[in-house]
């Protein structure tokens, strides 16, 4: 067990694995063979080489949807622009079922050309570079039901079993946009901005991206026009209809006067808005919560759209919701930064997504529910434990199911982000990289070496080391504990076994340490460095007994803590440190680092922030001429143990 805790915490953290999660259950559910049928989701590279070659601008989608049936009818309008020296032909995706009445090319009635869910329309001469593309699709079928699952497919719609009430509803990640609107399905391409038009019975209400601008009544049945002037991913374009009642709050973030609309659909039914309300509030404290930590809330409103998915889908501005759950709507919000202001480059890359929407959870606890947060990470980490291997970074963009992983996209990539707060070891630094991170990216996309760029930017650290071990690296790290007492000298050993060593066989990490004792608790951090890490310090009082990581900073499981009695330290100690030094000191150009066979020696400057870092054998010599004079701190690993101390230029 790597740690004991109340037993009410654990039954705390039992009730929220309950819920945990729902967005990863309804995006595997929601494509539940798309192991099976990737090949055929993915677009040709003939196909993607053209949509290449034009840049999105803007989409307009003209639609005519019914609550209680698949049935789409309607018009997309494209506006574009050419990248390419020359673009023969304006190419998209659009699922073969349906029936494409008429194209309109710049202003042209044309035909296309269509191979299974690509379609490919010949200009009558080739535009040059920077030429505007304007092409307008009418098109009318029934949405495919492909998998036939519990959530559905791109389009769908189904009756609430505990309301009654009847939905329809999208929802396209990753690659399902196809199958409700001609689209292009490229991540890296954010349309500038678009305009959902919905007309459906006039009972309805329709949400969607943007603000509802107009409401126009049409015979029985009512448009909805919704516009969003804002950057957007493909995938983050909805639709979402119902006979709801609009159910509006508002947040007010620090720092600024104006207030956030959360605008939320939810069924006309006399039981749910009382039952839904306390969630629905909540988002106004998660809202400013998250604003001051991660920067404002990046749209124009924010809001819920309740339908028959079983979790929810971040859709910009306006998430689609089933489950109403604390969690589940702390992570919903926590993705319009995290997914929507800044979405992964790539599917790779879903960890920038996913992982920290999860966190997000944790710092809804952490700040507003103290007492969850601790429970709340330790069952995550025993989670991500249950299997000894499996990568933060997706191997495979072809699987929705090793995409949405709830292990190692959500679990393990929000305890590692934990871990990287950890490392940085300042809250301020920390949630400043993470700023810096989202305006650097804003309403664009960014990668993990993006990612891992630019908090090194704001924190001056290196992190090869920790992507190589813990983004990219596999299992986790298992520590077995001894320590002692002697003469008022705390010693302990510390001895880590890896769960998959031939993907990652060492964990260099920080590690903290609670000893409990006579005189009260204190906390120790130190490195650990080596399969064998030993560390020995006077320590006032009696140690009772030490807890390991009781943060939970770091993935690991544990042995012991064991109180060994044969530990003391004076023999390994006394020969280790009468063979390791760093001289001279103060020092001017050159130093000396000494000790018995290879070690690591780290320098680090007044704010603990490492500025140097060399691997050693015996003796080396190094060059600190090119840090400013002034007070330094070292640290030299061996085998035998550990020494720190004071290190002055000048």
């Amino acid at each position: 067990m790597k740690k004991i805790i109340f037993a009410l915490s654990i039954i705390s953290a039992s009730l929220q694995a309950q819920n945990k999660f729902a967005c990863a259950e309804t995006k595997i559910k929601s494509h539940a063979n798309s192991a099976n049928k990737a090949s055929s989701m993915l677009a040709s590279s003939y196909l993607i080489n053209l949509e290449n070659q034009y840049d999105l601008k803007f989409y307009h989608l003209n639609l005519t949807l019914s609550n209680v049936n698949k049935v789409i009818s309607g018009n997309v309008r494209t506006l574009a622009t050419v990248k390419s020296a020359a673009l023969d032909s304006f190419a998209f995706e659009l699922y073969h079922t349906y029936i494409i009445d008429s194209i309109y090319l710049n202003g042209i009635k044309t035909t296309a050309s269509r191979h299974v869910d690509e379609v490919r329309v010949p200009f009558a001469t080739p535009l040059t570079q920077g030429s505007q593309i304007d092409a307008t699709v009418y098109y009318h079928g029934t949405a495919p039901t492909i998998n036939g699952s519990q959530a559905g497919d791109g389009y769908n719609n189904g009756t609430s079993p505990t309301w009654q009430n009847k939905s329809a509803y999208t929802l396209s990640e990753c690659y399902h946009a196809y199958e409700w609107f001609p689209c292009k399905q490229q991540l890296r391409d954010k349309i500038d901005s678009n305009w959902v038009f919905v007309t459906t019975d006039s009972a309805n209400k329709v949400g969607s991206n943007g603000l509802l601008t107009n409401v126009v009544t049409i015979g029985n049945t009512k448009r909805f026009e919704w516009k969003n002037n804002q950057p957007i991913d493909y995938y983050l374009i909805s639709v979402a209809l119902a006979k709801y009642i609009d159910y509006s709050i508002y947040a007010h973030p620090q720092g600024t006067t104006d207030s956030v609309l959360i605008q939320n659909y939810i069924y006309n039914n006399p039981a749910t808005l009382p039952y839904v309300k306390p969630f629905l509030d909540s988002t106004r404290q998660f809202v400013e919560l998250f604003s001051n930590l991660y920067g404002m809330y990046p749209w124009v409103k924010y809001g819920h759209c309740e339908t028959t998915l079983g979790g929810g889908m971040e859709h910009q501005s306006m998430t689609t919701i089933g489950a109403f759950d604390w969690s589940t709507v702390a992570h919903e919000l926590g993705h319009q930064w995290f997914g929507d202001k800044v979405t992964c480059g790539n599917w790779h890359d879903i960890f920038l997504n996913e992982g920290f929407a999860t966190y997000t959870e944790y710092l809804a606890r952490e700040y507003l529910e103290p007492n969850q947060a601790a429970p709340y990470m330790l069952n995550s980490h025993s989670d991500i434990m249950s299997q000894p291997n499996g990568s933060v970074y997706n191997p495979d963009t072809t699987s929705e199911n090793r995409i949405f992983d709830s292990r190692l996209s959500y679990e393990k990539g929000g305890a590692i982000i934990h871990t990287l707060r950890f490392v940085i070891n300042d809250d301020t630094v920390f949630f400043h990289a993470l700023r810096n991170y989202l305006q650097q990216f804003n309403q664009s996309t960014a990668t993990l070496a993006d990612f891992q760029t630019s908090v090194q930017n704001t924190t001056g650290l290196n992190l090869n080391q920790f992507f190589a071990q813990w983004i990219y690296g596999e299992g986790f790290p298992t520590f077995d504990v001894h320590w002692n007492q002697h003469n008022g000298n705390f010693i302990m050993r510390s001895v880590q076994t890896v769960s998959d060593y031939s993907v990652t066989p060492l964990f260099i990490t920080p590690m903290q340490y609670t000893l409990q004792r006579s005189i009260g608790d204190t906390i120790i951090r130190v490195m650990h460095a080596t399969d064998t890490a030993w560390y020995n310090m006077n320590v006032a009082g009696t140690v009772t007994g030490i807890i390991i990581d009781p943060a939970n900073w770091v993935i690991n499981d544990s042995v012991g803590p064991t109180h060994d009695a044969s530990l003391t330290g004076i023999n390994v100690y006394n020969s280790f440190d009468a063979v390791t030094s760093v001289y001279p000191n103060p020092a001017n150009d050159l130093i000396v680092v000494k000790s018995e066979g290879n070690f690591t020696f780290t320098l680090y400057d007044v704010t603990g922030k490492s500025i140097l870092t060399k691997k050693c054998n015996t003796a080396e010599s190094i060059d600190v001429s090119r840090f400013a004079d002034g007070m330094y701190f070292y640290q030299i690993n061996a085998l035998a143990g550990i020494k720190s101390g004071k290190l002055v230029i000048r």
